[in-house]
């Protein structure tokens, strides 16, 4: 009779502790996940990859000038050559 009233509140016990153990792993997941901190953190991201390619575009047009700029006058120097 005593094996079976402890086996029934070690039972008791453990079940409710599991279920409080994931009632708070459950909330922090959902709070994790929830639609607003997820849309805020998509919508930096795509904020940030939009910022780095603009200015990794406006970086390669200021080299391409450059550079043509040096082809230029490296062609004005030969061609004043002949």
């Amino acid at each position: 009779m005593f094996k079976r009233l402890r086996w029934l509140l070690l039972g008791g016990l453990f079940g409710a502790g599991t279920s409080l153990w994931i009632r708070r792993q459950f909330r922090q997941l959902a709070t994790r996940y929830a639609p607003v901190r997820g849309t805020v953190t998509v919508a930096g991201a795509a904020r940030r990859v939009s910022r780095d390619l603009r200015e990794a575009w406006a970086d390669g047009q200021r080299q391409m000038r450059d550079t043509e700029s040096k082809l230029r006058e490296e062609q004005m120097k030969v061609s004043d050559r002949y």
